[in-house]
C-alpha cells in the first residue's frame, strides 16, 4: 500500500488530503499543517518519487495544468511582507479546510456562525522563477515522469497568468513564472526570506490576487496560487558519481577552453575570471570577501544587443549566472534593488539568489548623464560588491540582507567607467577573435567532459582548504612592500586555486603558482 501512495498523491492531492484528516487522531487540528508537512514530505522523499511530481515552468506554466494538480515550483521567494491570511482548518461540516478546499456539503457559513477556534492563519509569499538559473540545469531538475494526464489540452488552456506582477521579476523582459505561496506550516527553524531559493510542492489554483492598496474587488487580479504541503531549501549544486579525477589535468583543460572559446586564447585571463567566480562567503565576519574583478581592455560589440561568448561560456558551467549588460539608459530608469511603493515590493535587477555569478558589461555605455535614479543605482552595486549585502528599500527604513555574489565587469578601457574592484586585468586577445560570437558557434566539449567541468567548479565553490599561516607571515616579513591588502589578496587567491585542485591544504607550490599569477598581472597593467 505504501508504494502507492505517491501515485494516489500525485492523482487526487486534494482527496489524499482530506483522508490524511480523516484519519489523524483528535486533538491534531491545531497541529495538522506539521502533520502535512511531515506526510507529503516522507511520500516524496526519494529523488525518483520527487521527481515524478510536474514541474512548474516556463514550458509548463501554470495556466497548462488543471486547477487542483499537485506541482513542484523550484523558485526564489521575492516578497515576504505580506500580509498572513485567515482561514477555516475546519468547515461546519467536520471536513478538511485549508489549501484551497472547498465544502463539498455546498453549505456557506455565515461569518457570525464560524467557530473562532478554528480559524487558522497561513503566510503569504510572493514566489519567482529562479532569476538567471541557467538552461542545462533546469532542464536537470526539471524532467518529470509524471502522466501527462495532469496537464489541459492546448485547447482549454486559460491564457494571462504567467506575467502576474512582472514588476516582481528582477530580469526586465524575461519569461518567468510568478506565484502567490500560501504556506500552512511554517517552522520556526525554516523561515523563508527574500532572495531564499526552496522546492515548493503544493496543489495548485487560481485565485485572486490583491495589493494592499487596492479597495475594490473590481481591481482583482487572477494569480497562480500554491497551497504548500512541504518545502525545502534548494542547494545549487553540482554532483558526479565517479573517482580517480585527474584534478590538475582537468583544471587546465577547462582553462584552456574558456580562453580558446571566449578571450581569444588569453589563458591568464581565464584563469582570473574562474577564480573569482569559484569565489563565495566563508563568513559574514571575515574580512576575507570574494574579490571582484575588471577585465579591462574587452571591446565593444558591433551590436549593442550582442551579449559577450564568456556568458555563454559561464552558463554551460555554472548554475546561476546574471548578465546586466550596462547603459545610461539601465541606470537611469531601471531599479537595481528591490523597493516598496504602495505596499508591494518591486523587484531590482541584483534581486537574484546567493551563489550567482554577476557579468556586468560596460559595451553599451555611452555619452549622457546619469539622473538620480542612475547615481543611487551606481552606489547600490558598489556597496554590494563591497559588504556582500542587498538593500530593501522601504518608505521608512532600509533592511539588508547577506548575499553572496561573484563580479566580474568587462570594460572597454584601462579600468571600469563606474565600478571599482578589487583586480583589473587587460585582455590580451588574438586580434582575429571575436569575442561575441553566438553560443551556437561555440565548440562544446563531449557531455561526459562538460559534466567534469561542472562538476570540478562546483565542488570547488562549496569547498574548504586549510593553510599555513606561518608561511604568509614569513612572506609579508620578507617583502617590505607587501601592503595588508595585496597579503589579503594572496591569501584568497591562493586559497582559490587549491580549492580548483580540490587541495586539502595549501602548500607551497599553490602559493608560489598563484603569487606567480599575480605577478603576470601586474606586469600587464604597467605596460
Amino acid at each position: 500500500m505504501t508504494s502507492d501512495l505517491p501515485e494516489s498523491c500525485l492523482h487526487s492531492p486534494t482527496q489524499s488530503l482530506i483522508d490524511l484528516f480523516e484519519t489523524a487522531q483528535e486533538g491534531l487540528s491545531k497541529d495538522f499543517p506539521a502533520v502535512v508537512a511531515q506526510h507529503f514530505s516522507s511520500v516524496f522523499k526519494s529523488a525518483e518519487a520527487f521527481a515524478k511530481i510536474p514541474a512548474l515552468s516556463t514550458v509548463a506554466p501554470p495556466e497548462s495544468f488543471q486547477d487542483g494538480s499537485i506541482v513542484r515550483f523550484r523558485a526564489m521567494v521575492q516578497d515576504t511582507s505580506l500580509s498572513p491570511e485567515m482561514y477555516l482548518c475546519k468547515f461546519k461540516s467536520g471536513k478538511c479546510g485549508g489549501w484551497g478546499i472547498r465544502d463539498a456539503s455546498g453549505e456557506t457559513d455565515d461569518a457570525s456562525d464560524i467557530a473562532h477556534t478554528d480559524l487558522r492563519e497561513c503566510s503569504i509569499f510572493w514566489a519567482v522563477s529562479v532569476p538567471g538559473e541557467c538552461k542545462w540545469y533546469a532542464d536537470l531538475h526539471d524532467r518529470s515522469g509524471a502522466t501527462e494526464a495532469l496537464r489541459r489540452s492546448p485547447s482549454s488552456v486559460p491564457q494571462g497568468l504567467r506575467l502576474t506582477n512582472p514588476h516582481k521579476y528582477p530580469i526586465p523582459g524575461e519569461p518567468h513564472i510568478g506565484a502567490q505561496l500560501k504556506i500552512y506550516d511554517m517552522p520556526s527553524d525554516n523561515v523563508l526570506q527574500a532572495g531564499m531559493v526552496a522546492d515548493f510542492v503544493g496543489i495548485l489554483h487560481s485565485e485572486p490576487w490583491r495589493r494592499e492598496d487596492e479597495a475594490t474587488d473590481a481591481e482583482q487580479t487572477m494569480a497562480p496560487t500554491l497551497h504548500v504541503l512541504f518545502f525545502r531549501r534548494h542547494d545549487h549544486s553540482f554532483t558526479l558519481h565517479t573517482t580517480n579525477i585527474p584534478f590538475a589535468e582537468l583544471r587546465n583543460e577547462l582553462i584552456t577552453w574558456i580562453a580558446r572559446e571566449a578571450l581569444g586564447g588569453d589563458e591568464d585571463t581565464a584563469e582570473w575570471a574562474l577564480l573569482i567566480a569559484i569565489a563565495r562567503m566563508q563568513s559574514y565576519t571575515s574580512v576575507l570577501h570574494p574579490p571582484t574583478l575588471t577585465i579591462s581592455h574587452f571591446p565593444s560589440p558591433k551590436n549593442a544587443a550582442l551579449a559577450p561568448t564568456l556568458l555563454h561560456i559561464l552558463s554551460l558551467l555554472f548554475p546561476l549566472v546574471t548578465h546586466i549588460p550596462l547603459s545610461l539608459d539601465l541606470f537611469n530608469k531601471v531599479p537595481f534593488v528591490p523597493q516598496s511603493k504602495a505596499e508591494d515590493l518591486y523587484s531590482g535587477i541584483l534581486q537574484v539568489p546567493s551563489g550567482s555569478t554577476i557579468l556586468i558589461s560596460e559595451g553599451g555605455i555611452r555619452e549622457g548623464k546619469l539622473v538620480e535614479q542612475g547615481v543611487l543605482n551606481v552606489m547600490a552595486v558598489q556597496d554590494v560588491m563591497s559588504s556582500q549585502s542587498l538593500p530593501y528599500k522601504f518608505p521608512f527604513s532600509d533592511f539588508h540582507f547577506p548575499v553572496d555574489f561573484s563580479f566580474v565587469i568587462l570594460a572597454e578601457g584601462s579600468k571600469s567607467v563606474f565600478l571599482k574592484t578589487d583586480i583589473t586585468i587587460p585582455l590580451k586577445a588574438s586580434a582575429s577573435t571575436d569575442l561575441y560570437k553566438p553560443e551556437s558557434q561555440i565548440t562544446i566539449p563531449p557531455p561526459e567532459k562538460l559534466d567534469m567541468f561542472r562538476y570540478l567548479v562546483s565542488s570547488a565553490k562549496t569547498g574548504k582548504i586549510k593553510f599555513i599561516e606561518d608561511e604568509f607571515i614569513e612572506e609579508r616579513r620578507l617583502d617590505k612592500n607587501t601592503s595588508p591588502d595585496d597579503l589579503k589578496r594572496s591569501i584568497m587567491m591562493a586559497r582559490l586555486s587549491g580549492l580548483m585542485l580540490h587541495e586539502p591544504d595549501l602548500s607551497i607550490d599553490i602559493w608560489k603558482r598563484a603569487k606567480d599569477l599575480d605577478k603576470r598581472r601586474l606586469a600587464r597593467l604597467h605596460l
